[in-house]
């Protein structure tokens, strides 16, 4: 590259902008073939991309469907929600209607000691409280570090006891307030008392404390009970009012005394609901494949995926899915996805969906369209077979993998043939200019020969025209 700044000077020919003119000709045609390579390579990683993308999409709604739970969307409703309300788990509860009647609710016991004169000074005795609530029991040591009110109930609050303490100014003095963090009967608290004063009974010391059945030296405010209930006749009792495993998959919320009617059924909008999300899944989906592989008529061309086995074996699979009839539901009333009102537009390829159809054979044969749909006794449904061939196309090793990364190969070569093309041209270049220098060089000679050449004439000239005179 060295004088190439100088090239041309000797002869006026061989210039800096011809070598470059020369080295771009010669660069262009393979750079615009791997351009073009490169380009198509690039485009079809995205186009790859967002297929993926809308087949990760699809396969959500996909695994609702293919699981039973995914059908049995249930509603429920009281009809008074302020005596009881109620909460499914469709994944367990059934349709039913059911009767509450409730007699009682449940409560936390709460207990108060006597009055005090204040939280902080007076002392309230030494020794050890053991609580017990449900069975379980925990001590609390008071010494001369917390013996007084407020530093017992930070002491209790911090024993995770299962009860929570806390001080109430009554206006002529502060009581103590212990309440069990549970409601009912098998929650209650007893308080026994190992007393520093010996006596852990009386009324004095740490013994005003005790609540065990010996001692009841605290006065209970709240009684412990349990939620009393009827359901359908039938007698029930629970520790809390939120009322639970009496009737599978259904929890009541009782939440005042009187009577009120449960009702659990069918959701078919909800399940509909869940079709229609499938639905519009696969026709995103179908438009990423049109725009991918269709033909464009306004603009003459084809999709950059056009006749790509992948996207042909995609349509394939689901086309083969839309129109299968599981095996042993052949007479069954509900045999294809048609059948549930899912229809192909021949047209388009997108699917349509007549929800009025599915939500009338969902409430006529419920078990039929679960096993069309669903799984079944270990057999996938057609939801479960779609959403099986799509995790082959999306496996680490399936086919959208594999030409994604056979492009991304191609794009590495492509980036070493620039690589090997610069230093090509490179050398080109510096040919060039060696072969340009050596040939101004030689020019520039000959030049300065002519030069001598012409001054000798010209000095000749002037003597033979002395001699004619």
């Amino acid at each position: 590259m060295a004088g190439i700044s100088s090239l041309g000077a000797g002869s006026g020919i061989f210039s800096a902008d011809l070598v470059d003119k020369l080295v771009n000709a010669e660069r262009q045609p393979t750079e615009l073939r791997l351009n073009r390579r490169e380009n198509e390579a690039e485009s079809k990683i995205s186009a790859f991309g967002a297929l993926r993308s809308a087949l990760e999409a699809l396969r959500t709604p996909l695994e609702t469907l293919a699981s039973s739970d995914g059908l049995k969307a249930l509603t429920a409703t009281s009809t008074n929600e302020s005596v009881a309300a109620v909460n499914v788990d469709p994944a367990t509860a059934s349709r039913g209607s059911y009767s509450i009647n409730v007699t009682q609710l449940a409560q936390a016991q709460s207990l108060a000691s006597a009055t005090f004169a204040d939280t902080d000074t007076t002392t309230v005795g030494t020794g050890t409280l053991t609580f017990t609530v449900n069975g379980v029991s925990t001590d609390v040591t008071v010494d001369g570090s917390n013996n007084t009110l407020q530093g017992l109930a930070d002491s209790i609050n911090d024993s995770g006891a299962g009860l929570s303490a806390g001080i109430v100014d009554t206006g002529s003095g502060f009581r103590l307030v212990l309440s069990s963090d549970e409601s009912g009967l098998q929650n209650a608290i007893q308080v026994s008392v190992a007393d520093s004063d010996g006596n852990s009974t009386d009324g004095s010391g740490l013994s005003q404390f005790a609540f065990d059945g010996t001692a009841s030296n605290l006065t209970e405010t709240v009684a412990a009970q349990d939620a009393l209930l009827e359901v359908n006749g039938i007698a029930v009792s629970r520790s809390s009012n939120n009322v639970e495993n009496v009737v599978e998959g259904i929890t009541f919320d009782i939440r005042s005394l009187g009577a009120s009617t449960i009702k659990v059924e069918r959701d078919p909008d909800e399940v509909a609901g869940r079709v229609q999300e499938f639905i519009d899944k696969y026709n995103a989906l179908k438009d990423v494949i049109n725009k991918a592989s269709g033909y464009s008529a306004g603009s003459g061309s084809s999709g950059i995926l056009s006749g790509d086995s992948t996207i042909r074996n995609i349509e394939r699979d689901l086309r083969s899915a839309f129109t299968a009839i599981p095996a042993g539901m052949e007479n069954s009333s509900v045999r294809t996805l048609a059948d549930l009102g899912i229809k192909t537009d021949p047209g388009t390829g997108r699917l349509e969906f007549d929800d009025s159809v599915f939500k009338e054979k969902l409430e006529s044969d419920p078990q039929a369209v679960t096993a069309l749909l669903s799984e079944q006794n270990g057999t996938n449904g057609i939801a479960g077979q779609i959403e099986a061939s799509i995790e082959n196309y999306l496996a680490s090793d399936g086919a959208i993998s594999s030409r994604t990364e056979g492009l991304n190969r191609t794009l590495d070569d492509i980036q070493e043939q620039r690589d090997r093309l610069d230093l090509r041209m490179q050398t080109y270049r510096e040919r060039l200019v060696a072969q340009f220098s050596a040939a101004d060089s030689l020019i520039s000679q000959l030049n300065s020969t002519g030069n001598y050449v012409s001054q000798q004439l010209a000095a000749i000239a002037p003597q033979q025209s002395s001699g004619k005179q």
